[in-house]
This record gives C-alpha cells, structure tokens and sequence, in this order.
C-alpha cells in the first residue's frame, strides 16, 4: 500500500512538471515563431552557420570534417570557431528538419531535458520527496539564462541544460555502493564526458566553467549529506579527461585559430564596489534583470551589456524557499553535515561551497591590477565581458530550494499544495515579465529557411562566386543585420558578422579584397579570396594569417567556393589531436554501452535473487 501511495505522489508530481512545461513552452515558444521572425539578433549569425553546415553536409556527406566556410568574410576557419556547431543537435536537426524547425525543436527538447534532468538528480542521489524533486524542476526551467539566450539567438548556450544531467551521471557511480564490479565507474566517467564534450562541440564554452563548479557543489553537499568518498570526484576528473580527448581535435584548432586573433582588445566591465556587484546578483537572481540600473554601475564598460545579459533568475518564489531553508537550519539547529561527517568536514564543505559562489562575483568585480591579471588569463583575456558566469547560481538556486523545500514543508498533503503554491507563482511571475524587448528582435530566418527547403528539393547547393557588401540608393555601405544571409545567393559579405574577428571586424585583415568575383585575378599574385587555412596553420601552409589563394591554387580555391574539400597542410599536433578524438569517441561510446548492459545484468540478477523485494 505505502508503495502504490508513493508511487501514485510521484506520478502526481511528473504531471505537475509536465504541466509548467507547457505553460513554459505557451508562454516562450512564441518568442522563436514558426514564421522565422521576429527573432533574436544573434540567430543572423548562426541560422547563416547552420545553413553553411547543411551546404557542407549536402555536398559532403557526414564523416567530412568542415574545417572551413566560404560563406562569410571571403573565407573564414569552421570547425575552429567557436560560434560554430556542427557537432550538434541544431546542426543535425537542420539536415533534417530545417533551421527553423531545428531551432524549435532544440528548445523544446531542452526545456524538457532541464526540468526532466532536475526531477532526476533530486529524486535519485539526493532521494528527495516527488514534489521537492518537482519543485526543483520547475525552478530551473523556468530559469531566465537558458530561456532568454535561445530566444536573443545565443544558441550555443543550449546545452546548460545539462547542467543536472552531468551531475547525476558524476554521482550515478557513487549511488550503489555495494555494487560488484567496474562498470559504476565506467559509464558515469564516459557519459560526463561526452556531456561536457557536447557542450564544447556546441560552442558553450564560456558557461563550461560555470557548469562543472555547480556540479562540483552539488557534489560537496552530496558528500555532506551521504558521506564522503572520492568516487565522484574521480568520476568528474576522468569525465573531464574524457571530454578533453574528445574535443582535442577541434579544442586544437580553435586554440591554432585564437593565437592569431585572440580578441583581447576588449576590457573587461565590472563593478568597482563589490556589495554592487552582489546586490546586481541577488536582483538577477531572484527580481526582475536590473539592465539600465546595472550598466550604470560598471566601470570599464566598452560595448553596452543589453537586457538579455542580466537573465539568470529563478524568482521570488526561490528566494523564499532558501530564505525559509536557512531559518530553519538556524531555529532547529541543524548542522551542515551528514550523518558521516565531522564538524570539522562541514565547515571545510561550507568554505569550499561559499568560495564557489564567490567566483562570479569577483570576477565581475573591478580593480586596475585585478583586471590586468583576468585579461592575462587565455579564457578570460579573450571575452568582453565575464557576466555569464552568473550561469553558476541557476542550478545551484534550484537545487538548494529543492533541498530547502523537503526541510520546511511538513510531509504529506501539505507538501503537494505547497508545490502547487511555487509553480503557480513561478508561472505567474514569468507571465507578467516585461518582454517588449525580445518583441523588438528584428532578424528574419525567413530567406535562411527558403534556401534550405529549395537544397532540400534537390537544387544545387549555391556556390560562392563573388564577395559582396550592401549599399544604399547613395551608395554608402550599409551592415544590415541580416547580411551574412549573402550566402544564399552565392556572395561571401565582406562586412560579415563574424565576432572572432571583432565586433567591429577589428583584427580582419582586409587587404586587397573587393567587391567582384571570388576567383578574379588581383594583379600581384594573389586572388580575391582569403585562404582560411592561413588563419588557422600558417607555418604548417607556408603562409601569413590572412592570405588570400594564390593564382596556382585556382582549382583548390573553386573547390573551396563550392564547399568542399581542398588540400591544406595540417601540422603534427592537429593530426594527433583528430586522431584522439576518433579514438576517445569510439571507446567511450563502446564503455557505455557496456556499462549500461553490465548494469542491466546485475538488475537483472538482483530482481532474480530470492527475498529481493
């Protein structure tokens, strides 16, 4: 009977989960409309990338490597972009589906994955009541960070959904202790890393950092609660491991590609006073984004941090979750610490947790000789800013008012009503949200999603066969919005939107080019076409970083205008590095599936063993 009631609680708190979803999915799906516009400003750069990845996949099947694009800035490296992502669920939706449909499917399925992914790691390592589980699901989906950069555009941010997933993957092998056998740590270690590879191959690689130090709390307080053991933390470190020999073919190439353009021009804003910097958090995290209020309290701001920048919140109903969560432990006097712990662990735990949660705030803190150091760092001297690492509080926030609930809310129906109570305010907070902002997005995928539907019927993929800039009736240079959409008609913009060279294309070496056709002969031994793997292997290719195609290489350089293969010279470290990556996919997808039938046969034994139930 206790076990029909509590699965019957359960049953009711997923119904509950499925609910938000599709309020979430009414309330922001609109925002990505099926027409193809209005949408968010940063989709003119990658609907036009997801579109170069179809032409590359029409034309070359799906094992070829995209290293390059002729489709912007008269050539440009692919694979090592990291605004690009091939390797991903967009990009291969795209060959399916369209760019369009890609998009919206990838928002709905990760939306769902978020709050399935929360239900999860609640439930199990953490064995918290259904509706504790439902409303930490609830809170992270309705979390502005994800939400907010998909609908602007930032689509390389869609993989933070996996933020619990990684979690419960690092404590998966921690979870059974008494289990025989190799394969608890085998599969955690191979699907973390895969986790954190896909998020690398989708682009995310500014949120990454944020990601594993979450997961790395999570897995402090799991050790607090359940007993410390270095399981999991070995698991995070080979998942780690494994990721890296994952991404080494395209993390080389990217790295080959930032040497000569390392973006560091950009200083870093921040907020003089720290307790600003705090109080700009708490209003992100829990109020309304503080944007203009905010903007005003930065030093060193260059390029202006727009609305879309301060959404990381959880709402007010979070905040009074973890508000209530903190007076209970102070009244009922309940220590930090699990039944296996020594005082001295909990405020060793404690410690490491709060210096964790200090991290984005002091990054985004301003001092001359701080900011110094920060831009002398590789990750942090390439960005213009360091705000998304306000990514780390979203899953943190869900997960301790999930904790918070099951402490302060009496077990029974109480708890499904108190559930019902966060939703709704969730729902309704959401729901009268000031959004004329996202309204005003003014990108079309319209022309995007013409071009594919026209590849898709069978129509040549459009080669590039000259390079193009927009005038208007006077003839001045205009840099719509929507330029990079060139490509569909057989131009590479020259003014294209392309922030690995800039944003206002800074470090882009124009040289020569013009206007015309890409294959014209310029006179001094050179074509009218860049050479995209002198960006990216000069000394391996006998070139400078922005050299065009010479008359020569005629023959490689038409081959490169219709997007595909041409012959290029890699060095040692580039062939070593796709070499591991090949190797590390296959035995990882191979240590998976046998850790997850070894698995299935111990269930399989468990369930046969007499007295089992």
């Amino acid at each position: 009977m206790l076990r029909a009631l509590l699965a019957a609680e359960a049953s009711r708190a997923v119904a509950l989960v499925l609910a938000c979803l599709g309020a979430y999915l009414w309330l922001y799906l609109p925002q990505i409309p099926a027409s193809g516009a209005p949408w968010g400003h940063d989709y003119a750069l990658h609907l036009p990338n997801l579109l170069a990845g179809q032409f590359w996949f029409q034309t070359n099947g799906p094992f070829a490597v995209p290293w390059f694009s002729p489709a912007q800035c008269a050539g440009v490296p692919y694979l090592g972009d990291l605004n690009v992502a091939y390797y991903s669920l967009p990009q291969w939706a795209t060959f399916a589906l369209g760019p369009v449909s890609a998009v919206r499917s990838t928002f709905i399925l990760c939306a769902a994955l978020g709050a399935c992914g929360f239900f999860v790691l609640m439930r199990g390592p953490f064995a918290a009541s259904p509706w504790a589980a439902a409303t930490a699901a609830v809170l992270f989906l309705f979390s502005g960070f994800f939400t907010y950069r998909m609908i602007v555009g930032h689509l390389t941010f869609h993989p933070f959904v996996l933020s619990p997933w990684l979690a419960w993957a690092v404590l998966a092998g921690d979870a059974r202790p008494a289990a025989r056998g190799g394969w608890r740590w085998l599969w955690p270690a191979s699907a973390g890393g895969l986790m954190f590879a896909y998020m690398f191959h989708a682009g995310m690689v500014h949120a990454i950092p944020p990601v594993a130090i979450a997961v790395a709390v999570i897995v402090l307080v799991h050790g607090n609660v359940r007993g410390h053991r270095p399981g999991p933390w070995l698991t995070l470190s080979a998942a780690a491991l494994v990721a890296l020999a994952l991404g080494a073919q395209r993390l080389s190439a990217a790295i080959a590609f930032l040497q000569n353009f390392p973006r560091d021009e950009y200083p870093l804003p921040g907020f003089s006073n720290p307790l600003d910097a705090l109080r700009v958090v708490v209003q992100s995290l829990f109020w309304r984004p503080p944007a203009a209020a905010a903007q005003s309290l930065l030093t060193n701001l260059e390029l202006p941090l727009e609305r879309h920048e301060w959404e990381y919140g959880v709402g007010p109903a979070a905040a009074l979750l973890l508000l209530a969560g903190a007076a209970s432990f102070v009244w009922r006097r309940h220590r930090f610490l699990g039944a296996e712990s020594s005082r001295a662990q909990g405020v060793l735990v404690a410690g490491a947790i709060a210096i964790a949660l200090a991290i984005p705030v002091a990054l985004n803190w301003h001092h001359p000789q701080w900011h110094a150091f920060l831009k002398s760092q590789p990750l942090f001297g390439s960005s213009s800013n360091l705000l998304r690492w306000l990514a780390l509080y979203a899953p943190l926030a869900a997960f301790f008012a999930g904790l918070a609930f099951d402490r302060v809310v009496p077990a029974g129906r109480m708890r499904a009503g108190a559930a019902v109570l966060v939703a709704a305010a969730t729902i309704a907070w959401n729901w009268t949200a000031e959004r004329s902002y996202y309204a005003a997005q003014s990108y079309s995928a319209a022309a995007v999603e013409r071009s594919w539907r026209a590849v898709s019927a069978g129509a040549p993929v459009p080669a590039v066969t000259h390079l193009s800039v927009r005038v208007d009736g006077a003839n001045r240079l205009l840099v719509p919005i929507d330029r990079n959409d060139d490509m569909i008609r057989g131009y590479s913009q020259l003014l294209c939107y392309q922030p690995m060279f800039g944003y206002g294309l800074e470090r882009l070496r124009h040289g020569s080019l013009h206007p015309g056709p890409a294959l014209a002969d310029l006179g001094d031994g050179t074509l009218n076409l860049k050479n995209p793997a002198c960006y990216q292997f000069p000394g391996a290719n006998a070139c400078a970083p922005g050299d065009h195609f010479r008359p020569e290489q005629r023959e490689a350089a038409a081959r490169f205008l219709r997007y595909q293969p041409f012959a290029f010279h890699r060095p040692w470290w580039q062939h070593v590095a796709d070499a591991l990556t090949m190797a590390s996919l296959l035995l990882s997808l191979a240590a998976l599936g046998a850790g997850a039938l070894l698995a299935w046969r111990e269930r399989l034994k468990a369930g046969a063993t007499p007295g089992s139930r």
